[in-house]
């Protein structure tokens, strides 16, 4: 039998049909809701889910581990604060610890002193359920503030002094740092952060800030970072550091 035309009156409806806003796109399974998700940008953030947090505990153990030398590291979230910025993007940010070297492998050594406190914040993609590199701050509860250790003091601004000596026509360098903060973790860590400023002689001088982790048990420097003003350049011809 041939097939008859459609009449005017169903093409005309099956236009209306396809005009339709979203009448072309049909939600997935497993998509949330539009609504739902539009309600949850610009909210409080809320505690993070095990998937979440499992995610961010992984790359939290390689950015911690690259922090301290690729040591062996063992990681626990305090705390895990998701904010929706869209559908795709949150941005997860809280608390957690850091337990480094052999204490981390589990020698049955470690104690609660042997963990550092510190704050992070990253980004979390829900499409492919991943965590991005993080931003981590070390400090936070438990730690306690602590008189200043003129040795160790003394022992950083050597060392500073002499990897900044190590920069091309950078000549002698002199550290003086002028207000220093030292805080204790247990028995076992001390966090010293520094400002002063470096002195490259006829080179100029900077600013400079430095953070630093000093393992009392082990005598050794975990982590040192230090910053410099932006008015110091090195000029490989020169034999000082230009300013």
């Amino acid at each position: 039998m041939p097939l008859s035309r459609p009449t005017p009156f169903r093409s005309f409806l099956l236009v209306l049909s396809l005009g339709l806003p979203g009448a072309g796109v049909s939600a997935q399974p497993g998509d949330p809701p539009q609504a739902a998700v539009g309600e949850a940008v610009g909210m409080a953030p809320q505690p993070a889910g095990d998937d979440v947090r499992n995610a961010v505990a992984a790359v939290l153990v390689g950015a911690l581990g690259a922090e301290f030398g690729d040591a062996m590291v063992d990681v626990r979230l305090d705390s895990a604060q998701v904010a929706v910025e869209s559908a795709r993007d949150h941005v997860v940010s809280g608390s957690g610890r850091v337990r480094i070297g052999a204490g981390a492998a589990g020698d049955g050594m470690a104690t609660d002193g042997d963990w550092l406190a510190f704050q992070y914040r990253t980004r979390y993609d829900t499409m492919f359920a991943s965590a991005g590199w993080p931003d981590v701050q070390l400090g936070g509860d438990g730690e306690r503030e602590v008189p200043n250790d003129a040795l160790l003091i003394s022992e950083l601004e050597d060392r500073l002094a002499t990897e900044l000596e190590q920069l091309p026509g950078a000549g002698r360098v002199y550290l003086q740092f002028d207000a220093i903060n030292s805080v204790e973790t247990g028995a076992r860590f001390v966090r010293i952060d520094a400002t002063g400023v470096a002195d490259f002689g006829t080179g100029g001088n900077t600013s400079a800030h430095v953070e630093a982790v000093y393992d009392r048990r082990d005598a050794t420097w975990l982590r040192v970072r230090q910053e410099l003003g932006a008015n110091i350049s090195v000029d490989p011809t020169a034999p000082v550091a230009s300013y």
